[in-house]
């Protein structure tokens, strides 16, 4: 059984498909105005055609002619300047018809002018149909009205030209106001909305002047008309034919320089929004980081100014800290999966953080792996530890960088206005300083800038002023350590030492200025110096004493040094100036620091050793296994790190430090590799280096450091160049017998 609901809708009868096929946005109102106002105008045209029929030939060709002529003048509208609206000459022949054979005529022509320009205007058959039709009505109705009204002031005698000309021009306005309201009620109707006065009013302006100037041309033609006859006629209508022409053209060729202006005004407009954008953008670009989307270095330089000269301002109303960040082995992801993965490692990283963060705080890329998080009018004083604790607890869950699993760690350095900040740069700087100092600790950690780190931040810029002046200055001292051959006592070598005595602090760990010297980029100058020193100063003993031709002169390097492209041709440089052989030169080189460069370094090293260079492998044993590469780096010999020597005696040669040694000593004969042993203090020391075949060494046991002027009487102690004339020699060499037992 079907259910009711589910039964058809009755077909809807014709005339109402007809209605929805034809008139589709016409409800039920609109639909009865337009019958209405087409039946009406068609009733209208009907009653013109019949006044019509009653002329005499003469006069119907004259309508005829008249409506053609309107029809005619009408293909050719004049727009009115910034309006929708046109206007024609077929106005001036309506009214012309009009007062030359009344109501009947006008009514026709002004229907064949609507059909002819809604033709024109429209494809809807609606409009076509209802545009002569409102036209007919409001022709009917106000062309009757100036019928009556002419005959009124006739009957009363004052028909003169005058009251002609004004009757004509209200006929006119009464009919565009008639039309008008006609044709602004139907839209009305379709949107169910009420006729306004505005509606009929509102075109007012151009279009009611045309239609009055039409009429008052149709009544001077047709008081012309008159008193000259049908010649008048004639002879003008070219002339309102070149007068419409030229208004046409005038109106289109203002219409053309409108269109131009407003395609500059457009064009104009476009390009400054597109400017404004580009701008915009650059400005994001200047600001902003490309990978992350981030602020930048310049963007928080900018806001941290900013924040600072508010808080100088006003320190009990504002303040602000500073976290700087940079993420523990970085350089590890990058170096093994790739720079895209590094890339991907910050992105990640970077969302992270912000999701941590309060509103207000703002999170830079400063450049690398560098981060800093601005927080403005901190709550708390432990609010910039507090959030420090919960961006090292973000950053414990691992994250997924290109298919690999990756656990992370930052260090993180803090600062405040707690300080007596007043230059945004300093602010930076101490919360940089503070990082290195929360990486030194162990890293993944943070550290918080205070009185004393500022005190060490300001001995270390002090220093390293002092220590640019020395270099330049040719200040930084040498001392030469003996090496000694342990079999014979004779000295093979000297290892050259720095030493820097501060006017104020005295002398200066060689650990500590060697560090900031490389952090100041001054390393590579203050080695060129050492270097040609050490060099000058062993050609020197050459010439001046004998037997010291076989004598070899050892000077460290740093890392900067070991992958610095330029290295073989400045020392190369240095022994020229000297006068000193290449395999007089033994450069000495840390295992860590050679291991951490190895790739950068064995071109370097290879560029050396074919030069005659010697290159010796500094504290072997300490740290960073080199066993691997042992047998295919250029060296000539192994120094034993200084701890394992120092252990022997504790352990007397049975411990795991002098396994450790004897393995070394082995391993340098399989290898064909000198074995110099480093830090012997004692003399038990020295003999179980002695027994394990240990060949050469150093140590305060032997020789401490001397200055250049004390060499020449330690070799004449040891036997290798004549005694010099002095009859004592320093107590410092008195040990040095004790190599000939």
């Amino acid at each position: 059984m079907q259910n009711n609901n589910s039964r058809s809708a009755p077909p809807a009868p014709p005339p109402g498909r007809l209605h929805a096929l034809l008139m589709p946005d016409y409800n039920r109102r609109a639909a009865a105005f337009w019958w209405t106002v087409v039946a009406l105008g068609a009733l209208a045209l009907a009653w013109a055609l019949a006044d019509l029929a009653t002329l005499d030939a003469a006069a119907g060709w004259q309508v005829a002619t008249g409506v053609a002529i309107t029809v005619l003048a009408g293909s050719f509208p004049v727009r009115i300047p910034r309006s929708v609206h046109s206007v024609t000459a077929g106005e001036i022949f309506i009214f012309l018809l009009l007062l030359l054979h009344g109501p009947a005529a006008a009514t026709l022509a002004a229907s064949a002018d609507a059909l002819a320009g809604s033709w024109r205007s429209s494809r809807r058959w609606t409009s076509r149909i209802a545009s002569p039709a409102m036209a007919a009505l409001a022709m009917t109705a106000a062309g009757h009205a100036l019928q009556a009204l002419l005959a009124v002031l006739q009957q009363r005698g004052w028909h003169n030209p005058g009251l002609l000309v004004l009757a004509s021009i209200g006929f006119a306005l009464l009919y565009f106001g008639c039309n008008a309201g006609l044709m602004a009620a139907l839209p009305r109707l379709k949107r169910a909305e009420r006729l306004r006065a505005a509606d009929v009013f509102g075109p007012f302006g151009w279009i009611a002047t045309a239609y009055a100037a039409s009429a008052t041309v149709a009544a001077l033609l047709y008081l012309s008309y008159r008193q000259s006859g049908i010649g008048v006629l004639v002879a003008v209508v070219p002339l309102i034919a070149m007068m419409l022409a030229t208004l046409h053209y005038f109106f289109r060729q203002q219409e053309a320089d409108a269109a131009t202006r407003r395609t500059a005004e457009e064009a104009a407009t476009r390009e400054a929004t597109l400017a404004a954008r580009h701008l915009q953008e650059l400005q994001h670009i200047a600001f902003h980081d490309g990978l992350t989307g981030l602020p930048n270095r310049r963007s928080f330089q900018a806001r941290l100014a900013e924040t600072v000269g508010r808080a100088v301002a006003a320190p009990q109303a504002h303040g602000f800290a500073v976290l700087f960040l940079d993420f523990d082995r970085f350089k590890l992801v990058n170096d093994s999966l790739g720079h895209a993965a590094g890339d991907d490692f910050l992105v990640q990283v970077a969302q992270r953080l912000q999701t941590e963060l309060a509103d207000g705080d703002l999170l830079a890329r400063l450049g690398g792996d560098e981060f800093a998080v601005l927080m403005v009018d901190p709550a708390l004083p432990d609010a910039p530890i507090t959030l420090a604790g919960r961006l090292q607890e973000a950053l414990r869950a691992p994250l997924r960088v290109s298919g690999t699993e990756l656990a992370t760690s930052a260090s993180i350095g803090i600062t405040s206005s707690a300080l007596p900040y007043d230059r945004p740069e300093d602010v930076l700087r101490d919360a940089d300083i503070a990082m290195y100092r929360a990486k030194a600790n162990g890293k993944a950690r943070h550290a918080v800038f205070d009185a004393e780190l500022h005190a060490q931040v300001l001995q270390r810029l002090r220093l390293e002023t002092d220590l640019r002046r020395a270099v330049q200055g040719d200040q930084i001292g040498l001392v030469y350590q003996p090496i000694f051959d342990l079999g014979s006592g004779k000295v093979t070598g000297f290892e050259a030492l720095a030493r820097w005595t501060h006017a104020d602090l005295g002398p200066v760990s060689p650990g500590a200025f060697v560090a900031i010297a490389a952090e100041a980029g001054l390393v590579t100058e203050l080695t060129d110096r050492l270097v040609g020193r050490a060099c000058r100063q062993l050609r020197h003993w050459q010439t001046t004493l004998g037997g010291t031709d076989g004598l070899a002169m050892h000077v460290n390097i740093t890392g900067r040094d070991l992958v610095h492209s330029g290295l073989a041709e400045r020392l190369l440089l240095a022994l020229q100036a000297s006068g000193l052989q290449p395999h007089h030169l033994r450069l000495e080189l840390d295992e860590d620091t050679l291991m951490q460069h190895i790739t950068a370094a064995m071109p370097v090293l290879a560029m050396l050793r074919a030069a005659g260079i010697g290159l010796s492998l500094d504290d072997f044993g300490s740290g960073y296994s080199s066993l691997k590469h042992l047998h295919s780096l250029p060296i000539d010999s192994l120094k034993i790190d200084p701890s394992f020597v120092q252990a022997l005696q504790a352990s007397q040669g049975a411990g795991a430090d002098a396994a450790v040694v004897r393995a070394v000593v082995e391993l340098g004969r399989s290898l064909g590799k000198g074995v110099i042993a480093e830090g012997i203090e004692t003399a038990s020391q020295l003999a179980l280096l002695r027994a394990m075949g240990c060949l050469q060494g150093q140590g305060y046991h032997l020789a401490p450091p001397l200055a250049a002027e004390a060499v020449p009487a330690l070799l004449a102690q040891t036997g290798l160049v004549e005694p010099p004339t002095a009859t004592t020699l320093p107590m410092a060499l008195q040990a040095v017998s004790a190599l000939r037992h």
